[in-house]
């Protein structure tokens, strides 16, 4: 299962194709390592503490782990899910119709260098190519100022705080009128999140 994105005012090809544990496990321990990843996604260590949490994540029916590459190049790792059907949901009224997204940018050099901005525009574009889907949320820790930032410069509404079990987030929400016109995505297989 993949996907690729195509960019509009850009020269960007994002890339994704669904996380295989034997294939990408040392690449996603190695950035839930890196100091700009671990703060928020509190799984850094041995390489079994990131393969229990992926192998939790693979067997969640309502959500995909995803690599991302651009230029042939992994970089990120990023989750879609269907938001109504996932713990998020008891902290907001969830619609049927949203969906959600978790990312990190793994590679340090790639920070600061319009990358997460080029991946957030992907996953909006993914996420709302199914025609099911009304609209896209996400839920940063609230200290997260890089990541706040980024999204509130694509569009991001944000609604509020909601106190998760491991954090207080930012509930950011886009609808289908806050994507960039022109970002399209092209699905092969089973690609929807």
């Amino acid at each position: 299962m993949s996907w690729r994105a195509t960019l509009a005012g850009t020269a960007a090809t994002i890339a994704a194709h669904r996380l295989e544990l034997d294939r990408d496990l040392p690449l996603v321990r190695g950035w839930m390592n890196a100091p700009h990843v671990a703060p928020w996604w509190g799984l850094a260590g041995p390489i079994d503490v990131t393969e229990r949490y992926l192998r939790e994540q693979l067997a969640r029916p309502h959500l995909h782990p995803w690599i991302v590459c651009a230029d042939g190049e992994p970089f990120a790792y990023a989750e879609t899910y269907r938001a109504a059907d996932d713990p998020l949901a008891e902290h907001y009224d969830a619609d049927p119709g949203d969906r959600g997204f978790h990312l990190l940018v793994g590679p340090p050099d790639r920070l600061g260098t319009g990358a997460a901005q080029l991946l957030i525009r992907a996953l909006l574009a993914h996420l709302l190519a199914d025609p099911a889907a009304t609209r896209v949320v996400c839920e940063p820790d609230v200290r997260n100022t890089r990541m706040l930032r980024c999204c509130a410069a694509l569009g991001a509404v944000d609604t509020g705080v909601v106190r998760l079990p491991d954090k207080d987030a930012a509930l950011l929400v886009w609808t289908r009128a806050d994507v960039i016109a022109g970002d399209t995505v092209e699905l092969t297989e089973d690609a929807i999140a």
